[in-house]
Formats: structure tokens, C-alpha cells, sequence
């Protein structure tokens, strides 16, 4: 069953992704990295605006996006999802998608070498139109 790309069933998605092995979860970070559009059509429930603004999206910022999201499942992190509205209310040119950005930053200490891995940021919100 796919899910909506809400809060919801984005939250239902990750519980899923979070209970597979290892190595499904890689092939699924293989899938995304791979086509992004193909993996939301495979496990998310897109209507036609959704499929619509993922197809016209920049190359780089939807590479930007798989990128994020790999990394961060890779980490064994949640990506941090907020949409605003519902899907019902998925209109092109009235949204802004917001994401926090990639780096990975390396921390050193003195007694060890450690990476702090930040979470991947999607927040969706909608502007007020009159």
C-alpha cells in the first residue's frame, strides 16, 4: 500500500523503512539516489500536481533532495518532514519547499573522532493566496 505525502504517511513510510534489514534499507537508498521521481511513484500515493512539480524541478535541487534523504536514512536518522496542508491542497505555484542543508560536519575532540550526522529538513508550507 503506498502511502500520502503528508506528515502522516511520511511518518508511516520511515516506521516502515526503519524495520527492514540493513540491506533493504540500502536498496532502497540505492533507489532514491538512483530516480527520485520513480521512488515517490513506488511508495508514495502522488496525485497529478505532485508527480507534475517533482518532474519540473530543478535536476539539481531534486538531486539535493534524494541526496538529504539518503543521508540522512543512511545515519539511521528520521528525515524531519512538515507539510503544512494536505495533499487536497497541493496547488503548483502557491507553495514553498524549504530544506535544510546537506553537510555532514566532522567534530574532533581530543579523546576521539566522532561525526554528528544532522538530520535532513523538508518543511512544505503554503503561501496565502487572495
Amino acid at each position: 500500500m503506498k502511502n500520502t505525502l503528508d506528515n502522516t504517511g511520511v511518518a508511516a513510510f520511515q516506521t516502515y523503512f526503519f524495520s527492514l534489514t540493513l540491506t533493504e534499507q540500502q536498496f532502497l537508498i540505492a533507489q532514491i539516489r538512483a530516480n527520485f521521481l520513480s521512488f515517490m511513484l513506488t511508495y508514495f500515493d502522488l496525485h497529478s500536481n505532485q508527480i507534475d512539480q517533482i518532474t519540473n524541478m530543478p535536476d539539481s535541487f531534486r538531486t539535493s533532495l534524494a541526496e538529504g534523504i539518503a543521508s540522512t536514512w543512511e545515519a539511521q536518522l528520521h528525515v524531519s518532514f512538515d507539510k503544512e496542508t494536505v495533499a487536497a491542497d497541493d496547488k503548483p505555484g502557491v507553495k514553498d519547499i524549504i530544506v535544510s542543508s546537506t553537510p555532514l560536519p566532522a567534530v574532533s575532540s581530543s579523546t576521539t573522532n566522532s561525526t554528528i550526522i544532522y538530520p535532513f529538513m523538508i518543511w512544505i508550507r503554503y503561501r496565502i493566496t487572495s
